[in-house]
């Protein structure tokens, strides 16, 4: 054995180089890692849940708005952190027209893509931001700022009611691109349903109703212009599916 002596006779050790090519590879693996899960990794969104994400699992999952109780099967959630159940502050689901059936993997593309003619009806249950009822927003709200309060007939049994366009000085309520239908459900109250106006650049714009489920919980439901002319069975469906789902 031999000693190295530097110095002033101090001892010097000779390191070892493997020691520094272990380093450079675990600082390397780290770093790979790193850039591995920043790319192809969960966003904070994945981890939330607040990416929708269908699922064929049929258990029923107990979601609360407020007070509120709904029993929901899971493949009417759109988003995974509602079928961890408890408390939330909105629910999104959706549905198969005519069937109202949840997701399957035999309608994968309804519930997934953005088609013109898909047949899914999209819905919100949320909490109520005010104490206008449907009836006062027509009243108040729509009526007032369409071309003739009186619309025009429909074959489907619905009264059209064009807004008046936007200009410089003249207030409207937002509602400009749109078309108001009003009709008679079939409990009997009169509904407002949206259509967007058709133009070339978006050749199936979607129509929407909001109604008052009770006096805390609100309603929001969309589906495809095309089916424009069933509005009456999807209103009549869609409110017994939430009506379901209470029970």
């Amino acid at each position: 054995m031999t000693n190295n002596y530097g110095f002033g006779g101090d001892e010097v050790h000779e390191e070892s180089s493997w020691r520094y090519l272990i380093g450079i590879f675990l600082a390397t693996l780290i770093l790979s890692a790193i850039l591995l899960f920043y790319y192809v990794g969960p966003t904070v969104d994945d981890i939330n849940g607040t990416v929708p994400s269908p699922t064929v699992s049929e258990d029923i999952v107990e979601i609360n708005l407020d007070e509120h109780q709904f029993k929901v099967p899971a493949n009417y959630t759109v988003f995974p952190r509602e079928r961890r159940g408890g408390e939330v502050s909105s629910l999104s689901l959706y549905a198969l027209w005519p069937t109202m059936t949840g997701y399957g993997p035999a309608w994968k593309l309804e519930f997934i893509d953005n088609d013109p003619d898909t047949r899914r009806i999209d819905i919100v249950v949320s909490l109520r931001s005010t104490s206008f009822t449907e009836l006062d927003r027509i009243e108040t709200l729509y009526l007032p700022h369409t071309i003739d309060k009186r619309g025009a007939r429909t074959p489907y049994g619905l009264n059209r009611h064009t807004f008046r366009q936007e200009r410089d000085n003249v207030p409207t309520n937002g509602y400009a691109d749109t078309t108001l239908f009003l009709g008679q459900a079939t409990d009997n109250q009169t509904m407002a349903l949206f259509c967007y106006n058709e133009v070339p650049t978006i050749p199936s714009p979607e129509c929407w109703r909001e109604y008052e489920l009770n006096k805390d919980i609100s309603i929001i439901y969309r589906y495809k212009r095309p089916y424009l002319a069933e509005w009456r069975e999807i209103d009549e469906r869609v409110r017994q599916f939430i009506l379901d789902l209470t029970k």
